[in-house]
């Protein structure tokens, strides 16, 4: 007698061993196939955003050191210069003279922004001879206060008074080669350097120090080692590694600020690093 093969109303057959093993293969193949693009995408935004942070490493201070920078006079504006530091004469105000009388030459100054103007770290003062040299006044000490309008009045000079202009006095007096009309300049000693960093530890910053006020301030970190400054020399169209040792020579500064990331890339042991180069050339030149 054989037994019906017809399984009851209501009931479905169950999975055998194999199939439930090969279900389970497929599932680990798909699971790891979504499990490597999770893991490829994660590292490309780690790629990307560590990238995205080694360009503002270099981006940031970018318009700092080149408004300063391209303010320097050629002849007479960088005091000492290496491939990691620079000491340079900012001028931050300008002006022609009024009129002199020991101790004080009276100033005419052109507009200028009241912050700027305000700002500590004065350091001297220069004017031009007859020769269109600017001659440099850091000893004394030089000192700035502020001037009688009705001196610039007499020597028939007038003062923008509306538009933030002043009228100062500075000490010590200019030569007798100076006269009603020459121009001046105040200035600051700044100083830029790479060194090693205070805000990464163990990497390299870039500092700017205003040198009369002794404020110090780290613009942005990290740089790779490559990082530093190079040096054009009169009308050569070619940076050089160091300096000239006639600083009057130079005409321009290469900056080769590399920007790190301060963390290795997921799946990567090295940092990333943004390479930028950019170079500022002095406005005020005879040649």
């Amino acid at each position: 007698m054989r037994m019906s093969s017809v399984r009851p109303k209501g009931m479905r057959p169950g999975l055998s061993m194999a199939e439930l093993i090969v279900g389970m293969v497929i599932l680990a193949i798909i699971g790891m196939a979504l499990s490597r693009t999770l893991i490829s995408q994660a590292r490309y935004f780690s790629h990307q955003k560590n990238g995205n942070l080694a360009r503002n490493v270099s981006r940031g201070p970018l318009n700092r050191v080149v408004s300063d920078l391209r303010m320097v006079e050629a002849l007479g504006g960088v005091v000492s210069a290496s491939d990691t530091a620079l000491l340079v004469r900012v001028p931050y105000a300008m002006g022609v003279v009024c009129a002199k009388a020991d101790p004080y030459t009276h100033i005419s100054l052109l507009p200028v922004d009241s912050a700027m103007y305000a700002s500590p770290g004065f350091s001297g003062y220069a004017w031009r001879g007859g020769n269109g040299v600017y001659r440099y006044v850091e000893t004394g000490p030089p000192t700035v206060s502020t001037g009688d309008i009705a001196v610039c009045n007499a020597a028939l000079i007038s003062n923008l008074t509306a538009d933030n202009a002043k009228v100062i006095k500075i000490t010590p007096v200019l030569s007798d080669t100076a006269s009603f009309g020459t121009p001046v300049f105040l200035y600051r000693l700044i100083k830029y350097e790479f060194k090693a960093s205070t805000a990464v530890p163990g990497m390299r910053g870039l500092f700017r120090t205003v040198v009369a006020a002794g404020t110090t301030e780290e613009l942005a970190a990290p740089f790779d080692n490559a990082s530093k400054f190079r040096f054009f020399v009169l009308s050569n169209t070619v940076s050089q590694a160091a300096p000239p040792a006639d600083l009057s020579t130079l005409r321009g500064i290469e900056l080769l600020m590399n920007g790190m990331s301060e963390k290795a890339s997921a799946g990567s042991a090295v940092k990333t690093t943004a390479p930028f180069t950019t170079a500022v050339f002095f406005k005020n030149r005879l040649d």
